[in-house]
């Protein structure tokens, strides 16, 4: 059995220290809360609530406090009070001269609490689990910055600890977020900064790359299923982060992949994200210019600010500001099309219209439209845009900018850099290229998809190619080539919902991505076909839009009439299996929705996984929870190596999984279409399951195989007469009874 390497906590001794000098260094200096006398006001008891994200448990103790009765800033969410804590040296410290000040000295936090509506603190159990949410959160983040330190940056980097305080003897009890104030100067001679958001800002005032390489980083690291956006502080000593997961399961601040897309729609590729094996995430032509454009022409909401308090109020107001942009970005492009009637209306009669469509474009195939003047290299760029939809990803050296050999390839920027200091790395050893799994491709995929909407929704308008014919009241509302070029990656990556929009651009009819989609695509049956096909056959996928790449196949094969009987029943039978599959998964989701979910940090959960220390040697092995006993106090851990299996204490366990995998009532996985509020129509079923079985059955009748149609006719008449349509149930069943015998 082989030790499980734990090399991070050399790392980790090191930025703690820099945490230590940081403090004393305070100490040293005059207290900048000084004149605001804080050490006059009664002192107050209050509960802590510590963190241990091994055992992902809070722990309580009581301490006293000092804080300022109003707050000193808010923002549209949240009250931020200046608060001192008299440190209590710990029984094995030796030197007690850095906690003998007193009051005076005493070091100074800041205290966060949510709002209700009506601008009172929030008290409520969902005020609370919010707070216990940013402290999980913020451990997370540490998580993440732990492996990026194991890449070997030129610069490390760590996240402020945070805890919570309960001030028991107030009203309600109300919970606060508490952390260190860090005041001061980088070695950049820049105080407190936000370097980027979760919804998209990267500051391009400082343009430090090692936050931003940091929160691409996070994102391959956790294969995709995490970004740690909202990366702000004093040098690389970060706090107060929002993690983005790819289903949104971290409450209002988390815009999911659609946060995802916005950071990597102005994230630049750089010599530090080479030096790490961050793979390039591509961008359109359009996209590209747009970005060489501001490399001269900046514009940012970072205001450098002489008063550090000053740009503490507005830093926190912004960071509420864009926790409350969820609503704006969570939207699909028919949303700003239509009101929610119009949209019943339209998805009924798209469904119902669609073989029609599919006829009309048929007669079409040889007429160019477009309602955009396009020039030949537009066109060119749709047309292999749109091949590469049906090629495979591949990330080999190029992706990575690395020659075949592996050596990285020099980056040569244009014109002279602002704050070249900045945007110089250390020559270090290059790391070796990220891996990329599966459910990497899987969430890329995802990704390009809602870059995709996002541009559909117009909510890049700077995009907009423009030419001198043509103008500003001609321009079209957003970049249909970038609508193309992020649709064509996603569906290579066998992003099904990106397939199901291309397909069906691709013989005429509307798309729930852009407006603009159809008529600036060439009619091509058979690539539409190939999309169908990739949808359908797509591994990391629900089911459900499956489904729909199966309905829209089979309607366009079925109106084409020229394929075989033998490819429609397989294309049925796949289609029919999918619909059970999507059913199974609907059901797995209602049955999860309606348990017991686990509170804030319950500690471990049969199928974590985690490190034991493996029969009390002080070497720890990892393995997988089989078992919770004492209520939670001991665990049972079966190692990987070896299969074998010993009951451990909680203390003798760590977790090797971030802490936020834990689910609860304000922080549960969440779908596309709960997180945005309405259904992509892409993916509306063309048809139901009973009429599906019918025309299996009836392909079957012609293939001499009465016994498999009756049973067919016979299990379509009881789902119809279940779905309330008696007149089709009856005229089944007689087709059933007609086979018998």
């Amino acid at each position: 059995m082989t030790a499980t390497p734990y090399n991070r906590e050399e790392v980790q001794r090191s930025l703690r220290e820099k945490i230590w000098r940081a403090a004393a260094t305070a100490v040293s200096e005059e207290d900048p809360w000084k004149k605001h006398d804080i050490t006059s006001i009664p002192a107050e008891r209050v509960v802590r609530h510590c963190y241990n994200p091994n055992t992902r448990q809070f722990k309580k103790d009581e301490t006293i406090v000092k804080v300022e009765k109003e707050p000193f800033t808010h923002g549209a969410m949240r009250h931020c009070f200046r608060l001192k804590k008299l440190a209590t040296p710990p029984q094995s410290s030796s030197n007690h001269r850095f906690h003998s000040y007193g009051w005076s000295r005493a070091l100074n936090y800041v205290a966060k609490c949510y709002l209700k509506e009506d601008g009172t603190i929030d008290t409520s159990r969902e005020g609370t689990d919010n707070v216990l949410t940013d402290i999980i959160l913020q451990y997370e983040a540490a998580h993440w910055s732990a492996l990026f330190n194991e890449a070997n940056p030129p610069r490390k980097i760590d996240f402020i600890r945070a805890y919570a305080m309960e001030f028991v003897d107030r009203p309600g009890k109300p919970m606060f977020a508490v952390e260190r104030y860090i005041a001061g100067n980088d070695s950049y001679g820049c105080g407190f900064h936000k370097h980027n958001t979760n919804s998209g800002f990267i500051d391009l005032e400082i343009r430090r790359k090692t936050p931003q390489v940091f929160s691409a980083h996070s994102f391959y690291a956790s294969e995709g299923t995490r970004l740690v956006a909202d990366v702000q502080g004093v040098g690389d000593l970060y706090t107060d982060p929002q993690v983005l997961s790819i289903d949104y399961r971290f409450g209002d601040g988390d815009l999911g992949p659609r946060g995802m897309a916005l950071f990597f729609k102005t994230f630049r590729h750089c010599d530090m994200s080479d030096l790490l094996g961050i793979p390039i995430f591509p961008l359109s032509r359009n996209e590209r210019r747009h970005q060489a454009k501001y490399d001269d022409e900046e514009s940012t909401l970072s205001e450098a600010s002489s008063a550090v308090e000053e740009d503490l109020r507005c830093r926190f107001k912004m960071l509420d500001a864009n926790r409350q942009r969820r609503k704006t970005v969570l939207m699909r492009p028919i949303d700003i099309m239509q009101s929610e009637d119009k949209a019943d209306t339209a998805k009924r009669s798209n469904i119902s219209n669609v073989s029609l469509t599919i006829r009309q474009s048929m007669r079409q195939l040889n007429i160019q439209k477009s309602v955009i003047h396009r020039s030949k290299s537009d066109v060119d760029e749709i047309t292999s845009c749109l091949q590469m939809a049906v090629t495979d990803a591949v990330f080999d050296h190029t992706a990575f900018h690395r020659y075949e050999s592996g050596e990285l390839k020099p980056r040569h920027f244009h014109g002279t850099p602002k704050h070249q200091t900045q945007l110089t790395v250390v020559p270090v050893k290059a790391s070796p290229p990220m891996k990329i799994t599966d459910e990497t491709k899987a969430n890329l995929g995802k990704v390009h998809y809602h870059l995709a909407c996002l541009h559909g929704l117009d909510r890049f308008p700077e995009i907009v190619p423009t030419n001198a014919s043509s103008g500003v009241e001609d321009l079209p509302s957003h970049d249909v080539f970038s609508v193309v070029f992020h649709l064509s990656h996603a569906a290579s990556l066998y992003n099904v919902p990106a397939c199901l929009s291309l397909a069906r651009a691709l013989i005429g009819l509307d798309s729930s991505v852009s407006p603009l989609l159809k008529a600036n695509v060439r009619i091509d049956f058979e690539l539409s076909k190939d999309l169908c096909w990739r949808g359908m056959t797509a591994q990391k996928a629900r089911a459900a839009p499956k489904v729909a790449a199966g309905c829209l196949l089979y309607q366009i094969l079925e109106d084409e009439g020229t394929t075989g009987d033998v490819e429609k029943m397989n294309i049925l039978e796949e289609t029919l299996n999918q619909m059970k599959v999507a059913t199974e998964e609907e059901a797995i989701l209602k049955e999860h929705a309606n348990k017991l979910t686990r509170g804030k940090a319950a500690g471990f959960h049969v199928g974590d996984k985690v490190e034991g220390n493996y029969f009390m040697e002080g070497t720890f092995y990892s393995g997988v929870v089989v078992e919770v006993l004492d209520g939670g106090n001991s665990v049972v851990v079966q190692y990987d190596d070896d299969g074998s299996a010993e009951q451990l204490t909680i203390d003798n366990v760590r977790s090797i999984e971030p802490a936020t995998a834990i689910t609860d009532d304000q922080n549960s996985p969440l779908s596309d279409e709960e997180a945005l509020g309405s259904v992509n129509t892409d993916e509306e079923c063309l048809f139901e399951d009973y009429e599906l079985m019918a025309k299996l059955a009836d392909l079957k009748v012609k293939a001499g195989k009465r016994n498999d149609a009756r049973v067919l006719y016979q299990d379509a008449a009881e789902l119809a007469m279940s779905a309330g349509k008696m007149k089709t149930a009856n005229c089944l069943s007689m087709k059933a009874a007609q086979l018998e015998g």
